[in-house]
């Protein structure tokens, strides 16, 4: 705690997916295995933000705790939660069966390095950011691969040190907008979206040294480098690299039209279905307000 003004300052959103230096706190295996409670990070995290001005939930590191506890609570409330099958409030997707695309996927092999970089990165180190677990779960599911969101959550389980079960099923049902999440037509870019943050490639570099050599021009995509460019690289692509096993711009877009027809399958069930009861909605209050009345009432004198 001794950052204090970055510690109020923070806001999730607004962190590296491929920053060399960890731009979170990457304190969640240590929440995950019981190494920090929760509660403790909670209020110490209170005690910081006393008398400042300081970011609030859901982009503050108090609102990553309440992530946590929202996808707990989900996990108990719901049916068959790291399921689609059974599960009531996932959407339910004809998604592809394709054995290869997983294990390229898996194994780092699909020729986009900044989705390969990722994927090494979780394999060596069994950590990545947030933002970094959006990009390669997307690609996997609703934005390129099409393949179900239950093989992303085995392998997530496998190799993430902070591998949670709840927050594991949660996060992959939420990234392939399977539920939680419904604006589907919001695709990472392979591409694009790593350079936003790193438009030398350093990350790529790190995690894929065989392109290290490449210029940032095509670092990103080495399939476009001329033929003189990969050689003085030391690295063709097809030979020594893969090529891109899917073209994203047109796959994302047939995706997307998948997605929709999915969606307007899943309203006309719920329309048709005999069991469908009107209910009334009350608004109770959120966790938020919930724990700054607990604060107040901790910092309030006994009468």
């Amino acid at each position: 705690m001794k950052r204090t003004r970055w510690v109020c300052e923070f806001e999730k959103p607004q962190t590296s997916p491929n920053s060399l230096s960890p731009s979170t706190t990457v304190l969640s295996p240590y929440v995950t295995v019981g190494c920090l409670s929760a509660r403790t990070f909670w209020w110490r995290l209170a005690d910081v933000y006393q008398g400042k001005k300081h970011s609030d939930p859901p982009v503050s590191l108090h609102g990553q705790l309440l992530w946590r506890e929202f996808f707990y609570t989900a996990s108990v409330g719901i049916p068959n939660f790291n399921k689609m099958v059974g599960n009531p409030v996932c959407t339910q997707i004809d998604w592809d069966t394709n054995s290869e695309y997983l294990a390229a996927w898996r194994e780092a092999r699909t020729g986009f390095p900044f989705i390969d970089a990722i994927m090494t990165q979780l394999r060596q180190e069994g950590w990545i950011h947030h933002l970094a677990r959006h990009a390669v779960a997307c690609f996997l599911t609703r934005g390129d691969l099409w393949i179900n969101w239950e093989e992303g959550q085995k392998v997530f389980e496998d190799l993430l040190l902070d591998g949670d079960w709840a927050l594991n099923a949660g996060n992959w049902q939420w990234l392939s907008a399977s539920t939680f999440f419904h604006q589907y037509f919001r695709v990472y870019s392979p591409v694009a979206f790593g350079k936003k943050t790193d438009k030398n490639g350093d990350y790529i570099k790190k995690y894929l040294p065989l392109l290290k050599k490449f210029p940032a021009q095509y670092i990103y995509e080495p399939w476009k480098a001329p033929g003189s460019v990969q050689q003085a690289a030391g690295c063709i692509v097809g030979k020594d690299y893969p090529h891109p096993i899917v073209q994203h711009e047109l796959i994302s877009k047939k995706n997307i039209q998948r997605m929709k027809s999915a969606y307007a399958k899943r309203s006309s069930d719920k329309t048709d279905s005999p069991t469908k009861k009107q209910g009334v909605k009350r608004k109770g209050p959120s966790v938020v307000d919930m724990m700054k009345k607990k604060e107040k009432r901790k910092k309030s004198p006994s009468s």
